[in-house]
């Protein structure tokens, strides 16, 4: 199955909290309301769920995974050690990082 880059899901759920922020009053503009509902919409489908808050559970937990992966490379940026040394999906035995970048936490 195909998956959203994490930086996407991310723009999206920032998107989301945005324009909910900006319909909490009564009297909220119908161009604001398709807009919230198209991204709604986009999230549960790029997702793959049914409900708003599965869609954001889901898009939060994936950009979360990639998050922490990110900072285990940066640790290995300040002990001097080039993360671009050995790539990500590459588990040679011969290598000399004593940590692995998961390759399934992106998977989702």
């Amino acid at each position: 199955m195909l998956q959203a880059h994490p930086s996407v899901l991310a723009d999206l759920v920032e998107r989301y909290e945005s324009l909910h922020a900006k319909t909490g009053s009564a009297a909220v503009d119908p161009a604001l309301r398709r807009q919230l509902d198209d991204v709604t919409y986009t999230l549960c489908v790029i997702t793959g769920t049914r409900s708003l808050d599965q869609a954001l559970a889901s898009a939060r937990r994936r950009a979360r995974k990639v998050r922490e992966v990110r900072e285990v490379r940066d640790v290995r940026d300040v002990r001097g050690q080039a993360s671009t040394a050995v790539p990500s999906s590459s588990t040679k035995a011969s290598s000399s990082h004593s940590l692995t970048t998961p390759t399934t936490a992106m998977a989702g």
